[in-house]
This record gives C-alpha cells, structure tokens and sequence, in this order.
C-alpha cells in the first residue's frame, strides 16, 4: 500500500532469502568505499527491479543498513 508521498515500502514478507540478499545489496551500497557511480548503479537497477511506485531510496537509506 503506498504511503504519505504515493511510494510503496520495499517488504518481502516470508522470503528470507530475497531480504537477505536485498540487505546485502543496501549494505554495498552504504559502505565508505562505494562511489557515486556504483551507488547510481545500485539505485537504477532496483528502479528497475520493483518499479517507479516503490520506495527505492528510503530503503537504500534505511538506517538497519548503515554502516559506522
């Protein structure tokens, strides 16, 4: 179901595996060695993955996977 701005949370109900690798994905992402291309790259391909409705951004930036 969208939310405030129109967009759908990523949630993967009872698919472990699939949020696994996901998180894996978020985790590259966020670490201090990923540039700004690989981080385009990351988010263009999940973009295209679920689709213009869903929350790509908000999920990449999620704190579950920020790294210190």
């Amino acid at each position: 179901m969208p939310n405030d701005d129109g967009h759908i949370k990523i949630d993967v109900i009872n698919a472990d595996l699939p949020m696994k690798c996901l998180a894996i994905v978020a985790r590259v992402y966020n670490h201090p060695n990923s540039n700004k291309h690989t981080k385009n790259f990351i988010r263009f391909e999940l973009q295209k993955l679920f689709g213009r409705d869903y929350d790509i951004i908000g999920f990449l930036n999620d704190p579950e996977y920020k790294i210190d």
